[in-house]
C-alpha cells in the first residue's frame, strides 16, 4: 500500500518526501510527490528508468541535473523532463533546501514498483544497509538491482557486467537475507517511512 499523504525519509541522501498522488490512485499509472533536499542533497547515482518517464518542477531553490551527461541548474519556477531511457543524475548543490515536485509516470504497474523501490532503497539507507552515498551494500545492491531492474539501473557498473555478475549475486543474497521484498521493508511500518514533520519540511535537516 502506497497512500497519498505518507511521508518518506533517506537519511544518507538527505531526501524528504511526501506522496502527494498515489499509484494506486492512478492505477499504476502515475504519481506525484512533493520532494526537499537539504544543501549536498544527492540520489545515490546516475541512473535510467527504461519504462517511466519523471518530470521535476522546481518549487524553491535550486535543482541540479545530469542529462546523458550535461549539467543544468533549474530554479524555482524551471520544469525538467526526463524522456524514458535516458541516464539522469540529480541534487541540491546549492546553500538552500531544494523543493521540487516530482512526477512519475509510465504503463501499469510501474508506477507502483517505482514507490516499492523507493522504500526498500530508502529502508535500507535508514537502517546502516548502504554507505554514506546510499548505495546498498553489494548483497543488497545485487538483490535490488535484480529485482527492480524493469524500474531503475544504475549505469555504473555497465550493463553488460550487472547483466552476468549481480543476477547469480542477487541469488546469494536472497539465500542470505538479502530480500527486497521483504515485508520488513514495505508499508507504513517499514524503515523508510516517517511521521509528518512537525515543523515545515524546510526547516527539517536529514
Amino acid at each position: 500500500m502506497a497512500p497519498a499523504g505518507d511521508w518518506y525519509q533517506n537519511v544518507k541522501t538527505k531526501e524528504l518526501a511526501q506522496l502527494t498522488v498515489s499509484p494506486e490512485e492512478t492505477g499504476g499509472r502515475r504519481l506525484e510527490a512533493e520532494v526537499w533536499l537539504q544543501p549536498g542533497a544527492a540520489v545515490m547515482g546516475e541512473h535510467v528508468h527504461d519504462h517511466l518517464r519523471e518530470r521535476f518542477t522546481v518549487l524553491d531553490g535550486e535543482l541540479s541535473v545530469i542529462l546523458d551527461g550535461e549539467l543544468s541548474v533549474a530554479g524555482p519556477g524551471a520544469v525538467v523532463d526526463v524522456p524514458s531511457g535516458r541516464a539522469h543524475d540529480w541534487s541540491n548543490r546549492g546553500a538552500t533546501v531544494a523543493h521540487v515536485q516530482v512526477e512519475v509516470e509510465g504503463e501499469p504497474p510501474m508506477a507502483l514498483r517505482f514507490v516499492e523501490m523507493i522504500e526498500v532503497v530508502f529502508g535500507l539507507a535508514n537502517t546502516g544497509h548502504t554507505d554514506d552515498a546510499g548505495k546498498p551494500t553489494p548483497l543488497w545492491l545485487a538483490a535490488v538491482a535484480t529485482e527492480y531492474r524493469d524500474v531503475m539501473r544504475l549505469t555504473s557498473p555497465p550493463a553488460v557486467v550487472q547483466r552476468v555478475v549481480l543476477g547469480p549475486l542477487a541469488a546469494v543474497a536472497r539465500r542470505r537475507g538479502c530480500d527486497p521484498r521483504a515485508r520488513w521493508l514495505h508499508g507504513p511500518g517499514g524503515p523508510a517511512h516517517v511521521a509528518p514533520p512537525s515543523t515545515p519540511p524546510s526547516h527539517v535537516a536529514t
